[in-house]
């Protein structure tokens, strides 16, 4: 569709943020959530209800996108909201509402290996051109408090997408003005003529003071673009989710990307990723092979963390 202005043909203005929801209990923890990002870019915002495809015995009605609007009209009036409502596959329709520079948010239930939702996140991940900021839902308490940190980590690998990941994480803490805390683990194994071996402890105290320093040298390297962000840099021995599960503790979000080589190569979300939506005590935002690709193409490899 396209709209006339002043007399020249141009296509209508994306929303900055798309936000999906389903049938049954409206979640208006994510609606809040997609409202407060739409606060932090153009006010506009476009709500997304799309169920399965509809037959002659099945005709498809839902009223959930009414019902979202609705909501948003009470409660962010001064948000431009859009709706939506489609049939079909919902990742391809959620996919298809949003531009490169939109952000996408959705709400994943508890999510148990091989469940629908949890597939519809993956595939969301795999083919939006944007990122996917993914909230979690029935987090079961934790059994010690922990208070609120107030930073946006970032998990980082050396792959050459790690400069889109991070710069895409200073720019969401200079929107929110908070800090970002750069996260990297450094292998607890070593590969060696096709044998693995547990690193010895001088090994890996020189591979984390290597690490540090290259890490380093990349944050530095953005700080004139983002002066006002404060940035510090954790490195640590450990599997790469579990020093990400226990840095997100507390935080506001962790961002991370997709390992996947390029976006028509896809093999799946990494084992990291995976375990950050099905654990992290945050939201959790995914650069997918299109979002992440950045500057440098769709065929550099954006998964900084696997």
């Amino acid at each position: 569709m396209t709209v006339t202005s002043m007399g020249a043909t141009v296509a209508p203005r994306l929303p900055s943020v798309v936000v999906g929801v389903g049938d049954g209990l409206l979640r208006t923890r994510v609606l809040d959530r997609a409202v407060a990002e739409a606060h932090r870019r153009d006010r506009t915002l476009r709500v997304v209800h799309v169920d399965g495809p509809a037959t002659p015995d099945t005709p498809w009605y839902g009223d959930a996108g009414e019902r979202a609007e609705s909501y948003l009209s009470r409660t962010a009036p001064d948000v431009e909201v859009r709706r939506t409502c489609a049939t079909g596959d919902p990742a391809a329709a959620l996919a298809a509402a949003c531009g490169a520079s939109s952000l996408l948010v959705v709400g994943d239930r508890h999510r148990r290996l091989g469940s629908e939702a949890g597939r519809t996140t993956e595939e969301l991940i795999a083919i939006a051109p944007c990122p996917v900021l993914v909230l979690g839902e029935d987090r079961a308490p934790s059994a010690v408090h922990v208070p609120p940190r107030a930073v946006i980590v970032v998990g980082l690998d050396e792959g050459p997408g790690a400069t889109v990941v991070l710069e895409h994480a200073l720019r969401i803490a200079q929107m929110s003005a908070e800090p970002v805390e750069v996260v990297h683990a450094v292998d607890e194994v070593t590969y060696d003529a096709g044998r693995i071996a547990r690193r010895r402890d001088t090994d890996a105290g020189d591979e984390e003071t290597d690490a540090r320093a290259r890490i380093e040298d990349l944050v530095s390297a953005m700080k004139d673009r983002f002066p006002d962000v404060p940035t510090s840099v954790v490195v640590a021995e450990d599997r790469p989710a579990r020093l990400l599960l226990e840095r997100a503790l507390g935080a506001d979000l962790v961002v991370v990307a997709h390992r996947c080589r390029d976006a028509e190569d896809l093999v799946g979300l990494g084992s990291t990723t995976r375990s950050l939506l099905l654990a992290a005590p945050c939201p959790v935002l995914v650069l997918g092979p299109l979002a992440g690709a950045g500057a440098d193409g769709p065929g550099t490899r954006a998964g900084v963390v696997r």
